[in-house]
This record gives C-alpha cells, sequence and structure tokens, in this order.
C-alpha cells in the first residue's frame, strides 16, 4: 500500500504582521524532518496559482489567520465543509481569493484533497514583519496538533476525529 502524500500549507501575507503567521509556522515547523510522504509549502497569498500545486496531495493541512471575531490566539479547526455553518460575520480568510475557492476550483478540475483548517484569530493587523508574541507562543501546540494529525493520516488513513 502507498503512504498518502500529504502537504501542509502555510498561508497568509508575512508583511501585515499576524496575517502572516501561516507562513511563519511553516518556518519553524520546516525544522523537523518529515517522512518522505509529507510536503511543505508556503502558499504565501498565491491563491488560484495553489490548485495546481495541490491536485496531486491526498490529504492538505492549512494554517492560516482567520477573522473570527474571537479573542487573538483563539484556534479553530474545522474543514471545508463545515464552512456553511460558520456565520457570515465570520471571515475564514483575510486574502483577496481565499482557500476555500482554491479548493472549489481543484474540486472542479477533478481532485481537490481531504482538507483540514487550522485557523488562529491574529491580535495584530499591523504593517510589519513580526508575529505578536501572543501567536507565537500558540505555535508549539498548534505543532502538536498538526503532528498528530499526520500521525492519524499515516497510521489510520484519516483525520482524527477530535
Amino acid at each position: 500500500m502507498q503512504s498518502p502524500k500529504i502537504m501542509v500549507m502555510g498561508v497568509g501575507n508575512i508583511l501585515l504582521s499576524d496575517e502572516g503567521l501561516g507562513v511563519r509556522f511553516l518556518d519553524i515547523f520546516a525544522k523537523d524532518t518529515f517522512p518522505d510522504n509529507v510536503e511543505l509549502l508556503e502558499g504565501g497569498t498565491a491563491g488560484l496559482e495553489l490548485v495546481h500545486l495541490i491536485q496531486d496531495v491526498d490529504f492538505l493541512i492549512i494554517i492560516d489567520a482567520i477573522n473570527a471575531n474571537a479573542e487573538p490566539g483563539a484556534l479553530f479547526r474545522f474543514q471545508p465543509g463545515d464552512l456553511q455553518v460558520i456565520p457570515e460575520q465570520y471571515e475564514v480568510s483575510f486574502h483577496q481569493i481565499g482557500i476555500v475557492e482554491v479548493l472549489t476550483m481543484a474540486k472542479i478540475l477533478g481532485n481537490a484533497p481531504q482538507t483540514l483548517i487550522f485557523g488562529i484569530q491574529p491580535k495584530s493587523l499591523e504593517w510589519g514583519l513580526e508575529i505578536s508574541a501572543d501567536i507565537e507562543a500558540l505555535f508549539p501546540r498548534l505543532k502538536e496538533l498538526v503532528l498528530k494529525e499526520i500521525d492519524s493520516i499515516r497510521y489510520e488513513g484519516k483525520f482524527t476525529t477530535t
């Protein structure tokens, strides 16, 4: 049996402090060693250009800032299908073209990976290259959660149920 291809993607604009938390998390996460079937991708704010990069992926784990009008540092775990139940006042992404549109396009083209999103409510969206200390302090916990998902995919063939 061939191992499923797993991609962990960090997205966001690194010029707007916490908006770039997905990319900054991936910078730290990439310091570890991963099995051959795990690929890391800094998606930045690429938008629809990402479609062709995810089409041969079986499982996609996305790290992004989300605006859920919650306390800074609030952590959310959801799948794209869950978005239909999120109230309209919540913005899933701060980007021009959100990851939902990318996944929809991949599905239309014939292959969208099973996807899990970890979103964090940012503290600051001011101009700057640094992540807020409160947000960066969440990275070790986020790393544990992402590694748990990778293990679940590798050994059970699916995302965790928690």
